[in-house]
């Protein structure tokens, strides 16, 4: 199922709120990244969440995963954004997994052509009084794809053939 501003603005669904399920903690974020606001991103996790990033570095507590991504916000802008759920798993009533691939666009702030952005997430979710938080997530990119096979044998093929 496929989250994006569209489907989180019909729900009513704001970062500002108390997300009132894993789900809605999900339109949440995409609501937040394509409004470009940091606080409201940061203020889905815990106090004390981990989220690590495409690059491979790990952000400890809500500080610092609003200034990483308040840097993200900065470089670029009109951001678009969707999750595309692809499972999940409720052990119990306070505590979510879900997976799937991600997708955001925006262009760079500077002027340029869009950037298009994919990869796979995991992310772990717990009921707080405050609504749904996610306690850790884990975002990678999706590795480029494979040159197609006949443009590898042109480039094998010795000078003169």
């Amino acid at each position: 199922m496929k989250y994006a501003l569209a489907a989180a603005l019909a729900l009513g669904v704001t970062p500002a709120f108390a997300q009132e399920s894993a789900d809605a903690l999900a339109d949440a974020f995409v609501a937040a990244v394509v409004a470009e606001d940091a606080d409201a991103l940061a203020s889905l996790y815990t106090e004390d969440a981990d989220s690590y990033d495409p690059s491979g570095s790990v952000q400890k507590g809500r500080a610092e995963i609003a200034a990483t991504w308040k840097q993200f916000f900065d470089a670029y802008d009109g951001f678009t954004a969707s999750l595309d759920r692809k499972g999940h798993h409720a052990p119990d009533k306070k505590s979510h997994a879900s997976w799937g691939l991600w997708t955001m666009s925006a262009t760079p702030a500077g002027g340029g052509e869009p950037v298009t952005w994919n990869g796979r997430y995991l992310d772990v979710s717990v009921k707080t009084k405050d609504g749904w938080k996610y306690i850790v997530d884990h975002a990678s990119m999706l590795a480029p794809q494979a040159p197609a096979a006949n443009a590898a044998a042109e480039t094998a093929k010795p000078d003169g053939e």
